[in-house]
């Protein structure tokens, strides 16, 4: 078990792991995403549609039109060093001995961002936990713990850098409560203890079990595997946490330049700020990829500061963070398509978990 600390953390990794949790991972031949995936397309579309009717689409086109050619490219060309940032995080949150090497981090970084362009609540991520130690299943537990894990870094470092960017900016904008930065400054303070204290982990556990007692064993070893994670980590969350707010300093210098490349003047403390909420709002689970949401909520949270058609181009500048990854995947995403097709196939066939096939 996880908790147990007479055994030293250098010691651990996927294979001492095993044993005290479930091998089976979730059912994805019982998981019919097509629906959810139908409806945040209309969503998506919906809300553009709406927003596209009460702005000049021709000053959109004239401010993408007029765009700095240098800056787009540098801008754009970010993504690079972002997926290389994402990949070496995930490199080192996974558990030791379940990942050959940073270069099957960076595949399966990739082919997690495809398919997070069809699948919904970004739960494409899912992807990766599931190939970690080239398809043996370290167990249930571990795997969906690094995929929450990482979100979790990825919102303390994105609310990291928008609560600093306030601070210093202090961003006016009429219809928004002024509590809604200090509450994600709290939200952001309770996602780093989350993901710094083991105690705290180990607590948490023991809490979700007694509440959660008696709904199963798989629920239990969800429950399992965030403790089990922390101690497989050891001092290395420090390293992640760390790399996580690089990796969000790279993310919102990237929509900084992507201002510059639109020649919008706005100071950069005060882009973060506003700009990270939009994001976040991004995140939710309802449209498809974060559009139409995000560039409604860029436009609402810049107003202020920005004429609301250059906000929609920025917004659509924004998007191509999410699509130029899953094309870069393209090319190597076949074989795990196939193999994870195969493993849900035997799993079928079997009735049994499709990790020893």
């Amino acid at each position: 078990m996880a908790s147990r600390p007479s055994r030293s953390v250098r010691d651990i990794n996927a294979h001492t792991l095993r044993p005290g949790l479930s091998e089976s991972p979730p059912s994805t031949a019982r998981w019919k995403p097509r629906g959810a995936r139908l409806f945040s397309l209309a969503l998506s579309a919906a809300i553009l549609a709406a927003l596209y009717r009460s702005i000049d689409v021709r000053l959109i086109v004239r401010d993408l039109r007029s765009v700095d050619r240098v800056w787009l490219v540098m801008s754009v060309g970010m993504i690079v060093p972002i997926t290389v940032l994402r990949a070496i995080r995930f490199y080192l949150v996974a558990p030791r001995g379940t990942m050959p090497g940073i270069g099957e981090a960076l595949r399966l970084t990739l082919v997690s961002s495809a398919a997070n362009v069809f699948l919904p609540a970004k739960s494409g991520d899912l992807i990766k936990s599931y190939f970690l130690a080239n398809g043996r299943w370290p167990s249930a537990g571990i795997s969906v713990a690094v995929v929450v894990y990482e979100r979790l870094c990825d919102l303390f470092g994105l609310i990291t850098w928008c609560a600093l960017g306030w601070f210093i900016a202090r961003p006016d904008v009429s219809g928004v409560p002024s509590a809604l930065w200090p509450l994600l400054g709290l939200f952001g303070a309770l996602c780093g203890v989350l993901i710094s204290s083991e105690k705290v982990a180990r607590l948490g556990s023991a809490l979700v079990a007694r509440v959660l007692a008696g709904r199963g064993h798989r629920v239990q070893t969800l429950v399992d595997g965030w403790p089990a994670l922390f101690q497989a980590l050891g001092r290395r969350r420090t390293g992640v946490i760390l790399l996580s707010l690089l990796l969000w300093l790279v993310h919102v210098i990237q929509i900084w330049m992507f201002t510059v490349t639109l020649s919008i003047r706005i100071p950069f403390t005060l882009c973060v700020s506003l700009t990270a909420v939009a994001l976040m709002i991004g995140q939710l689970p309802f449209a498809f990829a974060g559009l139409g949401a995000r560039d409604v909520a860029l436009v609402v949270l810049m107003r202020g500061y920005v004429r609301p058609e250059s906000a929609a181009a920025l917004g659509l500048l924004i998007a191509t963070r999410n699509l130029l990854p899953p094309l870069a995947a393209l090319s190597i995403v076949r074989p795990y398509v196939a193999r994870l097709a195969s493993d849900v196939g035997l799993g079928i066939r079997a009735g049994s978990s499709p990790h020893e096939a």
